[in-house]
């Protein structure tokens, strides 16, 4: 199928872009290197999670674009709940409370067949982390497995900016790292995600914000999940180190110095 099917670009990422595919459908398809077997492990997760009725679009079909495999998902009409944090900053703090009750929503939906636990998925990351000499590996790999495992379906990736809100309310989209999980674990994923790096800069998937609001929504998503989670304790702050050596083996444009030092900030269990 060529790009001549192709619709508008409506979202440009850092792995895939979005276009439009007919009159109420996009196809994701992923920029080259992206590894072929993503598509189908997207689609896969996304199809698993269906019948528990999560807020999500729907998986049409699998197409090649170009000969690169792709997705079809059901069209979500609305803006992400980013741009509307950025263009009413009085108004982001609220949202983000919605974005807690979201996470918490998809935490209690319950367990789903051929999602992989977060273990899996986080000891398969530290493996390809090249930055860290083998005995650091070693420990990375032995915290992963000395924290609760937990047996909650976890989205892996969930910010404002991968939450589209339709006129049915908040609609999250890329389930590509999905697993189960400690509910913990997603919380420290998505608190790193709001973060604003130590240069100061706004980080890549949350572009374009006034000052400020990044770091009140940070503030308003943790005052409203983590009482619900366990509060702001140490094995919080484990997975954030956890999280911090993935963000290496993914090479999503963080300052590497900065996730070795988040790291290295605590002693190694093991």
């Amino acid at each position: 199928m060529a790009n001549s099917t192709l619709g508008d670009l409506l979202a440009a990422g850092r792995t895939s872009d979005v276009y439009e595919f007919g009159p109420a459908a996009v196809v994701k398809v992923p920029r080259p290197g992206v590894p072929g077997h993503w598509a189908a492990a997207e689609a896969a997760f996304s199809n698993a999670i269906e019948p528990l009725g999560l807020p999500a679009p729907r998986v049409r079909s699998l197409v090649e674009i170009d000969g690169c495999p792709s997705i079809v998902f059901d069209r979500v009409d609305g803006p992400s709940m980013w741009e509307l944090m950025c263009a009413d900053p009085a108004g982001a703090p609220e949202l983000a409370v919605l974005l807690a009750a979201t996470q918490r929503r998809i935490h209690s939906a319950g367990l789903v067949a051929g999602v992989p636990s977060l273990a899996q998925r986080t000891t398969a990351k530290i493996a390809e982390v090249l930055d860290l000499a083998d005995d650091e590996r070693a420990a990375a790999t032995r915290l992963v497995e000395a924290l609760p495992s937990g047996a909650a379906l976890l989205h892996g990736d969930l910010h404002p900016g991968n939450v589209l809100m339709s006129g049915d309310g908040p609609m999250v989209i890329d389930w590509f790292d999905a697993a189960i999980g400690h509910p913990i674990a997603d919380v420290a994923r998505s608190s790193f995600l709001l973060r604003r790096p130590a240069g100061g800069c706004v980080p890549d998937h949350l572009t374009g914000a006034p000052s400020g609001v990044l770091e009140s929504v940070r503030e308003a998503y943790l005052d409203a999940v983590m009482p619900v989670v366990g509060g702001r304790d140490s094995m919080a702050a484990d997975w954030e180190r956890v999280v911090a050596v993935s963000r290496l083996a993914e090479g999503a444009g963080d300052d590497r110095e900065e996730l070795l030092a988040i790291w290295r900030s605590g002693s190694p269990r093991g």
